[in-house]
């Protein structure tokens, strides 16, 4: 799951692609939020190979939830079950906490007398996976 635009800023583009990059070749799941000057890229990576969550570039996310107990034993599978969900809470809890950091900083800065303006997800609807209101 990446931006939907292209990326204008070469070096942004370049930044995000090695960080996916690190990610891949660790084995990692997560995401990724780089700011540059003019404009921010992201990425979410959910798919790891200790998890259930895998990649599929036939779903509109480009991953889904795979759990077969038949292909895999009881034990892996739980595992990967426990690898999908420990991945789930933790972006979550993380997203939790940068939304109620930056809204904090906001905040601050109004307080400090600082002007500002800006239109959240370039005045699209915030995407959702349930409920039809995904890609």
């Amino acid at each position: 799951m990446i931006n939907e635009r292209p990326i204008d800023d070469p070096r942004l583009q370049k930044a995000l692609d090695q960080v996916k990059q690190v990610m891949s070749r660790y084995g990692l799941a997560g995401a990724v939020m780089l700011v540059a000057e003019q404009e921010a890229a992201f990425s979410y990576k959910l798919h790891a190979p200790w998890s259930a969550l895998r990649f599929d570039p036939a779903m509109p996310l480009g991953f889904r939830f795979r759990a077969k107990g038949a292909e895999d034993g009881r034990e892996k599978t739980h595992s990967r079950v426990e690898g999908a969900m420990h991945t789930i809470c933790q972006l979550s809890d993380f997203g939790e906490q940068t939304t109620a950091w930056m809204e904090d900083m906001k905040l601050i800065l109004r307080r400090a007398g600082i002007d500002f303006e800006h239109t959240p997800f370039g005045g699209k609807p915030l995407q959702h996976l349930v409920d039809g209101r995904g890609r």
